[in-house]
């Protein structure tokens, strides 16, 4: 039975969020865990659902402090680079180089930068099935980016009335990134071209959406 409810994570180290963080987008990677389907998770996810979009909101937050993170890591062939990019032979048919796909230290390293941000609380509004939320909940200890390196730890989750439905807030705002064509609020804000459905990284669940300010 879906119900409306604000969920609430208390953080004990500051957290990387990158993009919106929907609360959909989270139970969806903890249920990838589970199910290792991307079709299956998407349908499993226990939130309404209305043609792809989820009643979830972004996460909501009020940020104490801002920080940042350096990581050198090292490319991955498969995953970092593009066969497509490197220089082949006259013929077109050979790569000017081979690709080893475990010595990753033929690559060299990358340095990635993430902005940090610290946090007493983080929130979201959602219409959806508590019970198995809070099944899936059971198993996020830590949110975010980097949670093997500890940014994100959660100390507990706590479930509290909410007056939204996960998708507009009462003055007619924003709360996830919502297709224009199917936004009921007020139209007068801008929007931006940005996902609104899971898979968020494929560029074809991307539209005019309005959206809520990004958190950076």
């Amino acid at each position: 039975m879906f119900e409306q409810v604000k969920i609430e994570a208390t953080l004990r180290t500051p957290i990387i969020i990158q993009g919106y963080m929907t609360f959909d987008a989270l139970l969806g990677a903890l249920l990838f865990e589970r199910l290792q389907d991307v079709d299956k998770t998407h349908s499993s996810i226990p939130i309404q659902c209305d043609d792809g979009l989820f009643h979830a909101s972004a996460a909501q937050v009020e940020i104490i402090d801002r920080g940042g993170l350096a990581i050198a890591a090292n490319l991955k062939a498969q995953h970092d680079l593009n066969p497509d990019h490197i220089k082949k032979s006259r013929d077109g048919t050979k790569l000017h180089k081979s690709l080893g796909l475990k010595r990753r230290r033929q690559f060299g390293t990358v340095l990635n930068q993430y902005r940090t941000i610290t946090v007493n609380f983080i929130s979201w509004d959602v219409i959806g099935d508590i019970n198995q939320i809070e099944d899936l909940l059971g198993d996020a200890f830590f949110i975010g980016k980097k949670r093997t390196a500890g940014y994100g730890e959660v100390t507990s989750w706590d479930f509290k009335d909410s007056e939204t439905d996960g998708l507009m807030d009462t003055n007619g705002q924003p709360l996830r990134p919502i297709p224009a064509e199917r936004f009921k609020g007020d139209k007068s804000l801008p929007m931006i071209d940005t996902a609104w459905k899971p898979a968020y990284w494929n560029p074809e669940n991307r539209s005019a959406c309005y959206a809520p300010e990004p958190i950076s």
